[in-house]
């Protein structure tokens, strides 16, 4: 057994070693810094966790930060031996079960079509084998969270039909397109850390830093996982401290951080509907007009009188016929009916004045360059309502439920392990 022993202990520092003989940068001596439940974690972990968080959020690290994003990258580490050895005590293969799941997402997040993931990561100096293990410590979690709460997830569908429900009913209220990080404070980052760490992003998104990766590397819910986006959401329904910052802002940008519940929040607009669903904009409209010629240099009064024929011509006008009929008096040579228009390319002016009629009703007297013209909606189509699917919708729930549960069997993972940290 002891001799077992020796040779297993061999074969691990055998492992540690060629670890170390790959091409990336060298670690001039080699280190414990942590254990989680006896498993070591070196140096070099922190250090090419911290080197991904640099590469992969585009925040530099400098002598101001250094401190904060390595105490971050030991953080990481730590709840990814966690999860993962959390999640293998439900499902014992779950590591080689989501494998190539993860070096999909390597592949998907960092490759360019020619080179895999993996090899633009390593000319980074970044070694993959640390990017392929945070990935599958998250999806390895994922799938503990799903099969160990699965109750909690059963409503979801009964959710998905009430929010299709609510979307019909509040179809034209102003919605929001936001993307969100959410920095809750830990063991290694208190509330003013925390703060400190969101205006550190602030500033790299607005210097085009990616949104996305950065909540992939350091958000606390649920939608970390789809870079933050929350997809969209009806802008009464905010909170108030979300609704002030959002308020003007426009598509792409950033909010300053925003403290609520204890945690700090991100906001980024990347789109708006101020009619919500039904956006009056995309109706197609069928008009007839009856045009009375006015000559170019005809004066007020003349204009005035044209103006008062056409009101009297069309007192009586109930229908699209008639109009058409009255045109064709008037002997303008323009045409009487223009079909199918939609109302998105009309000019302003021309969208503010069907939203005014009323189909079959004759407008008011208006002046044009041909003369003064009466006009109507002979028929309007309005545009269908474009609700999101259900699996866009479920997994904006998913993501809900699965962020609160995931962040509360953290904390008691972190409450219960051995965890023993050592001087870097």
């Amino acid at each position: 057994m002891k001799k077992m022993k020796q040779i297993a202990k061999m074969l691990l520092i055998q492992s540690i070693l060629a670890i170390f003989l790959w091409s990336g940068p060298a670690v001039a001596q080699i280190s414990i810094v942590a254990t989680v439940n006896e498993h070591p974690i070196t140096n070099y972990d922190v250090e090419q966790r911290a080197r991904f968080l640099e590469f992969a959020t585009n925040i530099r690290i400098n002598d101001e930060n250094r401190d904060r994003v390595f105490e971050d990258a030991l953080q990481l580490l730590i709840d990814d031996r966690l999860r993962l050895e959390k999640a293998k005590e439900m499902i014992p293969d779950v590591e080689s079960t989501v494998l190539p799941e993860a070096r999909n997402f390597m592949n998907q997040n960092f490759g360019d079509g020619n080179r895999s993931g993996a090899i633009i990561l390593r000319e980074a100096g970044i070694d993959p084998m640390t990017v392929q293990q945070k990935y599958t410590s998250d999806i390895a979690w994922s799938s503990f969270i799903s099969t160990r709460f699965q109750e909690k997830f059963s409503n979801i569908e009964i959710m998905i039909e009430e929010e299709l429900a609510r979307m019909k009913l509040n179809a034209a209220k102003p919605q929001i397109q936001l993307a969100e990080i959410v920095l809750a404070p830990g063991q290694s980052r208190d509330l003013t850390q925390t703060e400190a760490l969101a205006r550190e992003i602030v500033v790299a998104v607005r210097k085009d830093a990616s949104f996305a990766e950065i909540a992939r590397q350091y958000s606390a819910s649920g939608s970390a996982s789809r870079g933050g986006n929350i997809g969209w959401v009806m802008v009464e329904k905010l909170p108030k401290a979300f609704r002030e910052q959002l308020a003007g802002m426009k598509s792409g940008e950033v909010t300053d951080p925003i403290l609520l519940d204890g945690a700090f929040y991100l906001l980024r607009h990347t789109g708006e509907r101020k009619n919500g669903l039904a956006d009056s904009s995309q109706s197609r409209v069928w008009l007839a007009r009856a045009i009375l010629p006015v000559s170019a240099d005809a004066t007020d009064a003349d204009r005035l009188e044209a103006a008062a024929r056409v009101s009297r011509d069309t007192s009586d006008i109930a229908d699209c016929d008639a109009m058409e009929a009255l045109n064709t008096e008037y002997g303008s040579g323009a045409f009487a009916r223009l079909d199918d228009m939609l109302v998105a390319d009309m000019a302003p002016q021309m969208q503010q004045l069907i939203a005014s009629l009323d189909s079959g009703k004759p407008s008011e007297p208006l002046a044009f360059a041909e003369g003064v013209a009466s006009m109507m909606i002979c028929r309007i189509r309005e545009p269908e309502l474009q609700l999101p699917g259900r699996d866009e919708i479920r997994q904006i729930f998913f993501d809900r439920v699965f962020g609160s549960l995931s962040e509360r069997q953290a904390l008691k993972l972190r409450r219960t392990a051995v965890i023993e940290r050592r001087d870097r």
